[in-house]
């Protein structure tokens, strides 16, 4: 099934023609160029462009998805992100991934946790909210909602109590007097 320009692979499909509503019972896979996905099973509608994956979803976007060719070379050189959680809705017309439970972003040394999340490729842009971590290296942040700009890196936090970890540096010892 293709679907405003991604491909949808099962080994089962039942689709209303009229209605566009689809079930995929099996596992389902989910290509576009420079994203993949999977999850358990779906459902969703052709004519609405959506899709939701079930179970154990996986997104991995390689970077190279034609929004990133447009973002400049401080978005490309973020590498590679994977999004895991427990259902996934793909809109094939926004190209925008909206995630639920047990909500995972990792791209690099960063990581975000959350009960939900929702990942705009063609606004590079992260909203997270629920229980939601963000961590990059030994910094971290507790927040109720977080709003993330994969371009830019900017972090807009809300919600009570929120806590920032930055970590201390480290001094050099000073050095020991030497005896003459």
């Amino acid at each position: 099934m293709e679907m405003n320009g991604y491909q949808i692979s099962t080994d089962q499909t039942n689709w209303n023609l009229n209605t566009g509503d689809f079930v995929m019972p099996h596992e389902v896979r989910v290509t576009r160029p420079g994203t993949d996905a999977r999850g358990d099973h779906a459902k969703g509608n052709t004519k609405l462009g959506t899709a939701t994956l079930i179970g154990s979803v996986v997104v991995h976007d390689n970077g190279t998805a034609p929004e990133a060719q447009d973002a400049g070379p401080d978005y490309q050189g973020q590498g590679s992100s994977t999004i895991t959680c427990d259902e996934l809705t793909l809109d094939s017309k926004t190209k925008s991934y909206d995630g639920h439970g047990n909500l995972r972003f990792v791209q690099g040394n960063r990581v975000g946790t959350a009960d939900r999340g929702v990942l705009n490729q063609s606004t590079h842009r992260l909203h997270l909210e629920g229980n939601v971590v963000l961590a990059e290296g030994n910094t971290s942040m507790r927040a109720s909602v977080v709003d993330y700009n994969l371009q830019t890196r900017d972090v807009v936090a809300s919600g009570a109590p929120m806590t920032i970890r930055e970590p201390i540096p480290q001094r050099s010892p000073a050095p020991k007097p030497t005896k003459t």
